[in-house]
């Protein structure tokens, strides 16, 4: 026994990881083992009578394609359109929010700011009172911004005439949509209206979203997908931090915007605009992962994630092989920082927003070895980032070698969730994101763990439909 505690620790550790980080703090060598219980019993059951068999065999082909799909998607930013003008079915007196569908009884206070805001927004109404007796009414429809291809960051607030980042794939011509990033204060993410936001949307519309459009049309658009890999190789996560690539793309756009013949007074705000905030790059990202999503919805047999959303009540997800079919669960709640001491967990809401997209596409919480910076909002570093990275792998169908990170010794991160894998290996994906304000904003950002309860009803879902396949 002396022997062993006066000479150097060799530690392998099973469970709370703290233990292995204080060791490794001390100079002491530890070995950290990645293993959670599976989540359902009942489900391993049925996965591993599948084990050899027709429909796994099927599942693993049909996941595979998914895969492929999503690596060789080549995501093109097109321009800024009206959301009436490039999204089918779009109508006047819609508005859209994040997260799955939710009726206006149960939706959160900042989600109905945002609503009443659209409304306003929208001429639909001329003061507050009049818009809530008209969603009272039912005279607004109200819908998930994720059943229409939109991607709805934070609030998600999205209504006919607002603008909207169109990214679309070079080869299939599939779209996704997200709303332009309007600054720290805006109606689309943060639910907020005011004269200063309405003043904002108008010169986006009027001035930004025409020049980028035009810029684009004559130059043949941007390789989105090109800049959020390499963004990724310089410190960004590309859901809290996309500064990197913000740079890339001010770095191609504005070029291009030279020699588009624009006025110097349109070009000058155009990159004021661009460069005024570090997110600007996030929303255009967003719109990129959902055209790339998009392609592999309703793909028979598949087993990827293709949603993982929250309204600040529920989160939502959808699978490939079942198409548009919500399983729910409570939307969790944010680990992470505080913009300010003013502010903590009761200030904030729940996880709102549709921009995990990202993880779905392998960024985020599975690049936390990309971003050590984003891992400190939780205390850790790059040796936490290393360790989310190669835990997220094993929920993933493969590994994104677009991205070659210099932490994973350039391999990629993992991309496309496996629900199958969720369940048997008792690992629910984890997401990064901002920590949002009941009154409306961001005060705050780190990183939510996701229930597995809508992956266990997804993967029965799954049975229901191909069951009779099982013992094929």
């Amino acid at each position: 026994m002396s022997k062993i505690m006066c000479g150097p620790i060799k530690a392998i550790n099973l469970g709370v990881e703290n233990f292995s980080d204080g060791l490794i703090r001390q100079g002491e060598e530890s070995v950290q083992v990645a293993w959670r219980p599976p989540a359902d019993a009942r489900l391993v059951s049925k996965l591993r009578d599948m084990e050899g068999g027709v429909l796994e065999r099927k599942t693993d082909a049909a996941n595979q394609k998914a895969f492929d799909i999503m690596m060789n998607a080549e995501p093109v930013f097109t321009g800024i359109h009206k959301a009436k003008e490039v999204v089918p079915g779009f109508r006047d007196n819609l508005i859209l929010h994040a997260g799955p569908p939710i009726a206006w009884e149960r939706m959160i206070g900042a989600q109905k700011k945002g609503v009443i805001g659209g409304v306003l927004h929208e001429k639909l109404a001329k003061n507050e009172k009049d818009a809530l007796g008209m969603i009272e009414a039912g005279e607004i429809e109200i819908g998930s911004a994720n059943d229409y291809f939109i991607v709805g960051a934070g609030a998600g607030i999205v209504t006919a005439s607002m603008m909207l980042n169109v990214s679309r794939d070079r080869q299939s011509g599939v779209e996704g949509y997200c709303p332009p990033f309007e600054g720290r204060v805006g109606l689309a993410v943060w639910g907020v209206y005011n004269e200063e936001v309405e003043e904002n949307l108008g010169i986006i519309e009027r001035i930004f979203a025409p020049a980028i459009s035009e810029t684009l049309d004559k130059c043949g658009g941007i390789d989105v997908k090109s800049i959020m890999n390499r963004g990724m190789q310089m410190g960004d996560d590309m859901h809290t931090r996309q500064t990197a690539a913000g740079l890339i793309l001010v770095n191609e756009l504005v070029p291009m915007m030279l020699k588009t013949g624009l006025d110097y007074q349109t070009v000058q705000y155009c990159i004021e605009q661009l460069t005024s905030t570090e997110r600007w790059f996030h929303p255009l990202a967003l719109s990129a992962s959902m055209s790339m999503i998009r392609m592999i919805k309703g793909m028979e047999y598949a087993t990827v994630v293709t949603s993982l959303v929250q309204n600040g009540v529920e989160t939502g997800i959808k699978m490939s092989c079942t198409g548009e079919k919500w399983y729910l669960a409570p939307a969790p709640r944010f680990v992470g920082q505080y913009f300010s001491t003013q502010w903590g967990p009761d200030d904030a809401v729940p996880f709102m927003g549709d921009s995990t997209i990202a993880e779905e596409c392998g960024m985020g919480a599975f690049a936390g070895a990309a971003a050590p910076g984003v891992m400190r909002l939780r205390g850790g570093g790059w040796r936490e980032g290393i360790r989310q990275s190669e835990e997220l792998k094993r929920i993933s169908v493969g590994v994104n070698h677009n991205a070659p990170l210099p932490l994973l010794d350039f391999t990629g991160p993992g991309m496309a969730i496996d629900v199958r894998k969720v369940i048997t290996t008792g690992i629910a994906p984890l997401c990064h994101g901002g920590i949002i304000s009941k009154n409306g904003g961001q005060i705050g950002a780190g990183a939510a763990r996701f229930p597995i309860e809508n992956h266990k009803k997804a993967l029965d879902a799954y049975f229901e439909k191909y069951g009779d396949e099982l013992h094929d």
